[in-house]
């Protein structure tokens, strides 16, 4: 948890109550899949108002990307991304 701001199985349900086609989750332990298997196999989407209560609990963790430094930093950027932060391209990077 992040300062027990979120559960697992809470950002879990959260990913999957959105319109996407596939959510993608971590399973590194036979426990973690078992936890994994039954938010999947007993879920109950959030609602929109469920959704934006988490999200105002999880935005002072959220809201600087510190967390996820792969969608935010300029190190991890590729072409596109780093053109629409302003970032030089990686080859201009010094070493």
């Amino acid at each position: 948890m992040l300062g027990g701001a979120i559960r697992a199985d809470e950002a879990l349900r959260y990913a999957m109550s959105l319109p996407v086609a596939v959510t993608v989750s971590g399973m590194e332990t036979l426990e973690v899949l078992r936890q994994n298997l039954g938010v999947a196999r007993g879920l109950s989407p959030m609602s929109e108002d469920e959704r934006a209560r988490l999200r105002e609990r999880v935005v002072e963790y959220a809201k600087n990307g510190r967390l996820e430094l792969y969608k935010v930093s300029k190190r991890y950027d590729a072409e596109e991304g780093r053109a629409q932060h302003g970032y030089p391209p990686p080859d201009e990077l010094p070493l």
